[in-house]
């Protein structure tokens, strides 16, 4: 089994106090059973080689293997947004104040894995879409699903995996993960995937139209899964999600640089339903320590919202230091960041910039926080923008309002 990956995202916090008002919410125990019969039959996959998806052969509309992002999208719930490309033409002040922005983020429920319906954080489990294979871990104990050796291109199309997905140390090359769910059950052991390519080599992960959601647990049992950052990265990887929704995680991304999310939506924060959510603090995306670039684009970042209900998950803000969060490390400095055309919502602060040098924030709607739409910058950082406009104020089911959210100073 792999050594769990620090968790630097609880490492050297300058923190606000955080004063508690109002009482703590107790996760109540769920009962995790089995996936109904009728799904796909269990497959096992010991190495790359034999894990590799031939789109053709599959009966897959997809494009050669090798091509990021060949699989079609996804079908959709009623209420899908219009693409982010048809958005992004249309002028800012025509643009209808709308759930969606008019159409610069996804509805909720409209991105993920095909088949993937309306579902609560409590669910004990997501079905198996028609079509899917399930793919159990390697490792029964930490509850790994291991990925090894990634010479050349790996395709890993229409799976379930019932594990958590351990990159290995020599996994160079480009793993497409498409149109999947990644749904790291109790007893898992890590984050749902662990990325720890060492840097001989370079590694390129696109992740598409996939759902990462571990699932809960009772009282007593554990997965790490839900408590921390649903993917990490590495010093020589290039990481990219589209079409994809985390929930059930302590935030989406512990990763700071060659990094692109787009189209793509986090809710349902499981670190807020902790006994005491303010010991274990998280950002929703947080480059730590990263140099970029990072662009996030026409996403919803949301970590405090019960998707389902469409209201706000009680104390999460103890739990989230900030739906964007950006944090030195040692002498690192982050550039080429940007945030464009998405919804920030539901962290004790949407932006808690304390490391960047010519951020770019534009086109984005700012949801209810609970200490603020942005913070200030701490005597010791240094944090400037390039570029700050047309960012506005929105309510909780991102309806912009248009009030302006000004620069932080």
């Amino acid at each position: 089994m792999p050594a769990a990956l620090p968790n630097t995202s609880r490492r050297r916090r300058r923190w606000p106090i955080l004063v508690a008002t109002g009482a703590l919410l107790v996760g109540a125990a769920l009962i995790v059973a089995a996936l109904g019969t009728g799904a796909a039959d269990p497959t096992g996959c010991a190495g790359p080689a034999e894990c590799r998806v031939d789109a053709a052969a599959e009966g897959d509309a997809g494009a050669p293997a090798g091509t990021a992002g060949a699989t079609p999208a996804p079908t959709t719930t009623a209420g899908a947004t219009p693409a982010p490309a048809a958005a992004a033409a249309t002028p800012a002040a025509a643009r209808a104040a709308d759930a969606t922005g008019g159409g610069r983020y996804p509805a909720r429920f409209a991105v993920g894995a095909p088949g993937v319906e309306r579902y609560r954080q409590s669910d004990a489990q997501l079905p198996v879409p028609p079509g899917f294979r399930v793919y159990e871990p390697h490792n029964q104990a930490s509850k790994e699903w291991d990925l090894y050796k990634c010479d050349g291109t790996v395709n890993l199309d229409r799976i379930y995996f019932r594990a958590f997905i351990y990159v290995g140390t020599d996994c160079h090359g480009t793993v497409n993960i498409t149109n999947s769910i990644i749904a790291p059950p109790p007893g898992s052991a890590n984050r749902a995937i662990l990325v720890n390519a060492n840097p001989s080599g370079r590694l390129t992960l696109n992740i598409r139209n996939t759902t990462i959601r571990p699932e809960p647990v009772g009282s007593g049992q554990q997965n790490a899964a839900l408590t921390d950052h649903a993917i990490n990265d590495c010093a020589t990887c290039t990481i990219r999600l589209s079409g994809v929704d985390v929930a059930n995680t302590g935030g989406m991304c512990l990763c700071g640089a060659n990094v692109t999310i787009e189209r793509s939506w986090l809710h349902d924060n499981y670190i807020a339903h902790l006994a005491d959510p303010s010991q274990a603090h998280t950002g929703g995306v947080f480059p730590y320590g990263g140099s970029g670039p990072v662009t996030i684009s026409n996403s919803r970042l949301e970590p405090g919202v019960d998707a389902f209900t469409g209201k706000e998950v009680p104390g999460y803000w103890k739990a989230i230091t900030a739906v964007l969060f950006t944090q030195s490390q040692g002498d690192s400095t982050l550039r080429n960041y940007l945030v464009r055309d998405s919804f920030i919502s539901l962290g004790a602060y949407g932006l808690y910039a304390q490391d960047g040098i010519g951020l770019r924030l534009r086109d984005n709607v700012f949801g209810p926080t609970h200490w603020g739409h942005t913070s200030q910058c701490g005597s010791d950082c240094k944090v400037t923008y390039t570029e700050w406009s047309n960012n506005v104020a929105g309510a909780i089911d991102g309806t912009p309002t248009g009030e302006a959210v000004p620069q932080p100073s």
